[in-house]
């Protein structure tokens, strides 16, 4: 009797399991999942946006869903000459937020998956030249000769390997500056993605024909061609204009006390004043109708064309004129 309801159990089972298969959900019938990423070991990428499908073989019997997958978007491509490494539980992430039941998928192979990108090397000798070729463009080239020498070499530079998109730009760092220590900034960018941004410093030493003192003049001496000479000079250091003709001290005088083989420069030297106060002068008085000249009395120091205050030596009256010259100041009324 036992043996027989035993019996009737055993059949009952086998006759009732393909219903209860059948009410459950596909995944546990099959007990299988739908999707497989088979993930690479490793995997270089031109600069971009890393997807599914670029580091992994996506497989499985639901194609819009092995297609969805293949498309999410995991993140940037790491920076030139570097690598980043993504691992399964980021995936994973990534597939939750995409709205994937990470329960469908099964990652096979591998752990992770290390991504570089496709890198070209820019070295410090080429970005050296870039900076010295934008240099030499910027230096004056006539009356003088310079030497340009880089002070050090810089270091070398990754970017993506797609040079022809990369945009170098070169800059003056003080564009007022063209002889000593000068500095430039060389970068490198596309899309609005800056990929490095150096500075290379070079020594410009300046060479040219400066007006040189043949022996100490004294302030308020006039400057002639016979106390100053030409001469080829270095003019690196020289703080201000140095004189590169001797024509342009015409009618100065020395401003400080000048030394025997000194430079001379533009602060070195002044224009002297066309009339000195209490110089006795011309006063040319026009008014409508007659003229008359007279004897004055500069009250001011001035130059040709200013006006300064003059006294009538005959009216002691205080007027106003234009000088004109050393001698004379015209009165207008």
């Amino acid at each position: 009797m036992k043996v027989r309801i035993f019996l009737i159990l055993i059949l009952s089972t086998f006759i009732l399991i393909p219903d209860i298969l059948a009410g459950l959900p596909e995944p546990l019938a099959r007990q299988a999942s739908k999707i497989e990423v088979n993930l690479m070991d490793n995997v270089t990428l031109e600069e971009k946006t890393i997807t599914f499908r670029d580091i992994s073989t996506i497989t499985g019997d639901d194609v819009k869903l092995v297609n969805k997958i293949n498309d999410i978007e995991i993140g940037r491509t790491p920076w030139p000459n570097n690598v980043r490494r993504i691992n399964k539980d980021f995936m994973k992430m990534r597939l939750n937020s995409s709205n994937v039941n990470v329960s469908d998928v099964t990652f096979t192979n591998a752990n992770s998956v290390e991504v570089s990108v496709e890198s070209t090397k820019v070295t410090g000798l080429e970005i050296s030249q870039k900076a010295k070729e934008c240099l030499l463009n910027f230096l004056p080239v006539t009356d003088r000769e310079a030497t340009v020498e880089l002070v050090r070499l810089p270091g070398d530079q990754w970017i993506p390997s797609r040079r022809d998109k990369i945009n170098f730009d070169v800059s003056l760092v003080d564009t007022s500056k063209d002889r000593g220590n000068i500095e430039l900034i060389v970068s490198a960018s596309s899309n609005g993605m800056r990929y490095f941004k150096i500075p290379v410093y070079f020594k410009v030493r300046v060479f040219e024909y400066v007006v040189i003192a043949k022996r100490k003049i004294a302030r308020n001496n006039q400057l002639t061609k016979e106390n100053v000479f030409m001469a080829r000079r270095e003019t690196t250091k020289i703080r201000g204009l140095a004189f590169s003709s001797r024509d342009k001290l015409t009618g100065k005088t020395a401003a400080v006390s000048i030394l025997p083989y000194t430079i001379l420069t533009e602060d070195m030297v002044e224009t002297p004043p066309t009339i000195k106060q209490g110089s006795v002068v011309k006063l040319l008085i026009k008014a409508s109708g007659f003229k008359i000249v007279t004897k004055g009395l500069a009250q001011q120091t001035g130059y040709t064309g200013e006006v300064i205050k003059v006294k009538n030596l005959d009216s002691k009256k205080i007027l106003y004129g234009e000088i004109i010259d050393s001698d004379r100041v015209l009165v207008a009324f």
